[in-house]
């Protein structure tokens, strides 16, 4: 009977060692623990000219904002369905007419990210305003649903894949009356063909968007894109919703 109270003894001592040192471990493990699960947004860019300097630029300003980010570069067509899939956490530079195409709740971003003109481009003369549209081939660009709701009714529209480039070329080889773009993709091209002219149409107010579930990360988004913005136009400084 003597010699079972220092065996009890060695065997508490033993278990206590043991759960100090799980303890000890958990702890060490902790910081790994978080960082594998910082979060790494990938966004959507829209298509520029300049993808690798840009992609920097974003990177690094969200970064500044305390946010990871993975810029991801995708026709409009697919930023729809890719936030659909999950396959995206966010789009940068979208109009609000993503929230019923993607159809997943998402949150709006408080920073503008621009203010492009939608620009009708055509040679034909008879064309003055989309009321005069009628029996018109227009190209669109394939995934901008906003252009193409404002020529609903009014002309045969054309979706056009592969970006402004494609779009000009289309027209230059005469298979399109005309065509609806923004200013922004527009001075991202090759410029108006010779011999063609601009009529300038409404301007729409553009924001990032990001998934619902990362409305919490907003704040810094909202930074993020603030600095870029400003990386960007340092003269004219940035906007927010009002």
């Amino acid at each position: 009977m003597a010699l079972r109270k220092p065996n009890a003894i060695v065997r508490s001592w033993m278990f206590a060692v043991i759960l100090l040192t799980a303890l000890f471990l958990s702890f060490e493990l902790l910081p790994s623990a978080r960082a594998d699960e910082e979060v790494c947004l990938k966004i959507a860019l829209p298509e520029m000219a300049d993808h690798d300097r840009s992609a920097e630029r974003y990177r690094a300003a969200m970064a500044e904002a305390g946010l990871c980010v993975q810029p991801v570069w995708l026709p409009n067509k697919r930023t729809a369905v890719s936030l659909k899939r999950g396959e995206i956490d966010g789009v940068f530079a979208s109009g609000d007419t993503i929230q019923q195409s993607a159809g997943v709740p998402l949150v709006a971003g408080a920073v503008v990210v621009g203010r492009p003109k939608n620009v009708l481009i055509t040679a034909d003369t008879t064309i003055h305003a989309l009321s005069d549209l009628k029996d018109k081939e227009i190209g669109v660009w394939l995934g901008d649903d906003r252009g193409k709701q404002e020529l609903v009714g009014l002309a045969d529209i054309v979706m056009v894949p592969g970006g402004a480039d494609m779009m000009l070329r289309m027209l230059r080889l005469g298979r399109l009356d005309g065509l609806l773009i923004d200013d922004f993709s527009l001075n991202q091209s090759s410029g108006v063909p010779e011999g063609y002219r601009t009529i300038e149409l409404e301007a729409h107010t553009t924001y990032s968007w990001l998934r619902k579930e990362y409305e919490a990360l907003l704040p810094q988004f909202n930074r993020g894109t603030y600095l870029f913005r400003a990386s960007l136009e340092p003269e004219t400084g940035t906007e927010t919703k009002s």
